[in-house]
This record gives C-alpha cells, sequence and structure tokens, in this order.
C-alpha cells in the first residue's frame, strides 16, 4: 500500500519549484499561450525557454536570451579585468632554472672541452619558447643522455606532472590571451582560475544557444552564478520533463508534442479565454449580419425536476419568483421557481469548421484568433455535444482534414500561400455523407479570397491581378461547389476577417446561393460572434 504523508503548507514551496505541479502548470500555461499565436508544441516550447516566464507574485524564470546576456557580460568583465602576459613567466623561469643548474653541473664533471658538453650545450639552449614544448624536449632529456644535476632532473620531473595543466593553459592563452587587457596581471594558478571559469562560461552559452539544455550539469555552477541566474537555469532544465511527467506532453520521433491532457486543457483555455470575454462585453454585442435569413425561435421552458439537466433559464425563474409576490427589497427563490430549458427538442448534428490556413491568414492577427476559436470548437463541441459529428478542414493551396490531437500544433502553410475554398467545401460534402443527420453545417473562417481549386486531380492556383481580386475560373468553380452544398442541404455560414469591398460582394454570392450568413468581424472578436451564434443555434435545432 502506498503511504502519503500530508504536511502544512509551506511559503517557501513556491511554482519555481523545478520538479513541482505549479511549475508544471505555470509553464503549460504559457506555453498554450505561444501556441495560440500559431506555434506548434515544439516551437512554443523553444521560444518559452528562449523568452521564459514571471509569475504573477514576482518570481521569475530567466529564459536563455537573458541568461546568455549575462554570460555575456560576464565574459566581458573578466576580459576587461585581467591580463595573461605573464602567466606562464614563473614556468620559463623555472625551465631556466633546470637549464643553468644541469649546464653548471656539465661543465663542471666534463670539463670545458669535453664533446658530450657541447652537445649537451646544444640540446638545453635549443629548447622551445614554448613551455609545453621545451617540457617534451627535457623529459627526452631525461631519458638520453640524462640528468647529472639531482636538482635539475627533480624540478623537471615536478614540472613533467604538471604538463596537461601548463599546456592546457599555453593553448588557451595563444587562442584568447591577446582578448586579456585588463590591469589585473595573472600567475600560473589565478590564470588556471580564470581560465576554467571563462571554459564554463563559454560551455554553458554553447549549450543555451543550441537549445541542448539536457547537456547542462548544474555541478559547480552555482559557486559563480547568482541565486537567481542559477534557479532560473535549474527551472530551464526541468521544463521539459517536468512538462512530461506531469502529462502535459511527449516525446514522439524527437519532436515535443501535446498529451490528451494536454489538448483537452488547451481547449478548455481556449473556452474560458472567449466566455471571460463575453462575460466583460456591455450588453448589446452583436456581429454584423448581411445577407444571410435569420428567424428568431424562442427557447421552451418548463419547471425544472430533479434530475434534468441543470440549463437554467434565470429570467423565467425570477419571473416565476416575482409572481408569488415581493417582500421587502429581497427577491426569494423556492425551488418551485425553477424555469429549465426544455433540450428535447435538440438532436444530433454534423458540424464542420472550416480553417483558412493560407499566407494571407498571417496578417493582423488573423491566424492565431482563427486558431483559438478552431481549438475552442473542437472542445465545447466534445463536451456539451459528444454525440455530435465534427471535424475540422484546414485549406490554403489544397484542402486536408486536421486530426484533433494535432489541433493545437497547426499553423498557417508559408509554402502553400493560395486559398482552395472550392476543395474545402468538396471535402466537407464528402464527410457529411457519412452520417445521417438533419442539421449539417459548415463554418467558414476566412479573410474571403479564393485562388485555389482542386478539380480532376489537378490543382489550379493563380495569384489575382490586383489585392482583393478573385480569378475568374476559381470564383466560378468555388460557387459552383457552394451551390452543390446548397443542393445537398448544407448550410454555410462563414466569419469574414477582411472587409475588402471586392471579397465582401464574393461573400455575399455565397450566402445569396446557400441561404446561409455572413459574419464580418475582427481577429479580436471572432471567438465571441462565432461560439455565442453556435450555441444560439445549436439550442433551437429541430429534428
Amino acid at each position: 500500500m502506498k503511504h502519503v504523508r500530508y504536511s502544512r503548507w509551506d511559503e517557501t514551496r513556491k511554482w519555481h519549484d523545478p520538479k513541482s505541479g505549479a511549475m508544471a502548470e505555470r509553464v503549460f500555461q504559457e506555453l498554450s499561450n505561444y501556441m495560440s499565436w500559431g506555434l506548434t508544441t515544439q516551437e512554443a516550447l523553444e521560444w518559452l525557454t528562449r523568452q521564459g516566464l514571471s509569475d504573477p507574485g514576482g518570481a521569475q524564470m530567466m529564459g536563455t536570451e537573458e541568461l546568455l546576456q549575462r554570460l555575456r557580460q560576464m565574459r566581458q568583465e573578466i576580459l576587461s579585468s585581467h591580463n595573461m602576459n605573464r602567466s606562464l613567466e614563473d614556468i620559463r623561469q623555472e625551465i631556466n632554472r633546470i637549464v643553468e643548474l644541469e649546464l653548471h653541473t656539465a661543465k663542471r664533471e666534463l670539463g670545458w672541452s669535453h664533446s658530450g658538453l657541447h652537445a649537451r650545450e646544444e640540446t638545453l639552449y635549443s629548447l622551445s619558447p614554448r613551455e609545453g614544448e621545451a617540457l617534451t624536449q627535457l623529459a627526452a632529456y631525461k631519458d638520453r643522455p640524462g640528468f647529472l644535476n639531482d636538482e635539475a632532473r627533480d624540478r623537471v620531473e615536478k614540472l613533467l606532472a604538471r604538463r596537461p595543466q601548463i599546456s592546457e593553459l599555453e593553448t588557451f592563452i595563444r587562442r584568447h590571451g591577446p582578448q586579456f587587457q585588463g590591469p589585473d596581471s595573472l600567475d600560473f594558478n589565478e590564470a588556471r582560475e580564470v581560465m576554467n571559469h571563462f571554459q564554463q562560461i563559454s560551455s554553458l552559452s554553447e549549450a543555451l544557444r543550441g537549445g541542448e539544455l539536457s547537456s547542462i550539469s548544474l555541478t559547480g555552477l552555482d559557486l559563480w552564478l547568482s541565486p537567481e541566474e542559477f534557479q532560473s537555469l535549474s527551472m530551464l532544465i526541468g521544463v521539459s520533463g517536468n512538462l512530461e511527467s506531469h502529462g502535459f506532453t511527449h516525446r514522439e520521433d524527437g519532436v515535443t508534442r501535446l498529451t490528451p491532457k494536454g489538448i483537452r486543457l488547451i481547449g478548455q483555455d481556449a473556452l474560458d479565454e472567449i466566455f471571460k470575454h463575453l462575460a466583460q462585453d456591455q450588453m448589446g454585442l452583436h456581429p454584423l449580419n448581411r445577407r444571410g435569413q435569420v428567424r428568431s425561435v424562442q427557447d421552451d421552458t418548463r419547471p425544472y425536476e430533479f434530475g434534468m439537466p441543470f440549463d437554467i433559464d434565470m429570467a423565467q425563474t425570477i419571473k416565476n419568483a416575482l409572481h408569488r409576490g415581493v417582500r421587502g427589497r429581497r427577491v426569494g427563490l423556492k425551488p418551485e421557481d425553477f424555469a429549465a430549458y426544455d433540450l428535447e427538442a435538440d438532436t444530433r448534428a454534423t458540424t464542420i469548421l472550416m480553417l483558412d490556413m493560407s499566407w494571407s491568414m498571417s496578417r493582423d492577427g488573423r491566424f492565431p484568433a482563427a486558431k483559438r476559436v478552431a481549438i475552442a470548437m473542437d472542445s465545447l463541441i466534445r463536451q456539451l455535444y459528444p454525440k455530435d459529428h465534427y471535424y475540422t478542414i484546414g485549406f490554403s493551396t489544397r484542402a486536408k482534414l486536421l486530426d484533433p490531437g494535432l489541433l493545437p500544433d497547426v499553423t498557417w502553410d508559408p509554402a502553400d500561400p493560395f486559398t482552395n475554398l472550392q476543395e474545402g467545401l468538396a471535402l466537407a460534402r464528402r464527410l457529411f455523407r457519412r452520417h445521417r443527420t438533419v442539421n449539417r453545417q459548415i463554418i467558414v473562417i476566412t479573410d474571403g479570397q479564393p485562388t485555389a481549386t482542386y478539380i480532376n486531380n489537378q490543382t489550379n492556383a493563380q495569384w489575382p491581378g490586383f489585392m482583393g481580386a478573385i480569378p475568374p475560373d476559381i470564383h466560378r468553380e468555388t460557387l459552383r461547389e457552394v451551390a452543390a452544398c446548397t443542393k445537398e442541404k448544407i448550410t454555410i455560414n462563414t466569419f469574414m476577417l477582411d472587409d475588402n469591398p471586392v471579397l465582401t460582394r464574393f461573400i455575399g454570392e455565397l450566402t445569396r446561393i446557400n441561404h446561409g450568413r455572413a459574419f464580418y468581424s475582427l481577429p479580436s472578436t471572432l471567438g465571441r460572434y462565432l461560439l455565442v451564434d453556435y450555441l444560439s443555434k445549436r439550442k433551437k435545432m429541430i429534428a
């Protein structure tokens, strides 16, 4: 049996604990914000790690860009504070002392005219000016002909034990020494410390620039990073793993993707955001509806009974209470006052949302707004109307059915810039034929400029002659597909994100043929208009 121990809440346990659920939730919230602007999960995660995030309470996770800026400042401070002009001077002096001791003994023991003295002098006087190479030569000298002076030999052996450190520093000075222009001259040990610090900064900077956060070891970094920097780095390293461990994301073929839990949460967030704005709007907010046939139907209500869905008609409920009489200034509600909407007329429906993913949707925040609405609609229908059939079609140069699980990852198609509304409608008609539902609706979110068709296995894509124009043959074939939808009793409601007169006339033709409706909206109000319209019509469906 698994035992769980509970303890009193500790204020020090903040969201910035790299492994906490609060941290995962906060990061996922920011991740979904980036994704709403058209980024995939992987792109959003990379952008989040670059930018970092802040907590409303003041805590912060610095992103890689800010950390890199701080590392550049550290690097510059080191370069402007120190120089390494004399860092190997002690080593060179020790080499010179070894040569001096050895030749002094050789002259005394061999004599000035001995050939062996001349050979030793030639070797020792021709040592490399580079300390590492000079040590290699002294090591060879130690083996043959061998040191005559015991102290010199002992000194060489001590230097040889330090040869890796000496060679490393020597190489570092050759590569970076000229950059050190500060007033503080470093000796060998000081230069080694600065070199190690400089290399740590360079290694960490390289990992941050390349996004290789998993390769970073935190060991020892707390000795020279500030607490804020160290904490931010710890959180950045743990971001991806924390999201996975709490079930928001998973890795698939080396790419980060949302789990079903993550997809549901993003859909719910999109819904909450739209309804939050609805609650804040003043009364009288209505979409502009043109050239459509609209009829008003009064929703039926009946007394609420235990076990009925709690879909309360609040206006009728308060009226019932008022009919009983009011005492003082308060209206007292009793169980018999409650009235609920009669949902018996609701029936199964098939709805297809067509999402314009062409190049033109990248302007003015159009695609992010459309994507948020598509995610919100998918979440709304799956929650409230699970028996309905719902699809999302994306259309640019070609049209395609979008996988609901990948919907948060979709973005506009930079490589397919055209708008193929005709193929999108044709694909929708094929999907409708799978289901025998009476209520069939297409919701089109577009900026309204068809520039491509797909007929007889051939794509016809054309740039218009001027801004906002529609090529005549594409205009004709698109409206022919609208007429086919109309013949099959499919309603098309279009949400337009452009008010160009040529485009609005085209949408006007579309609605006249189909008897649907057209709404002209800004990206900022698209979600409010679309969801309110959908919910109001969904309640009035009659089989």
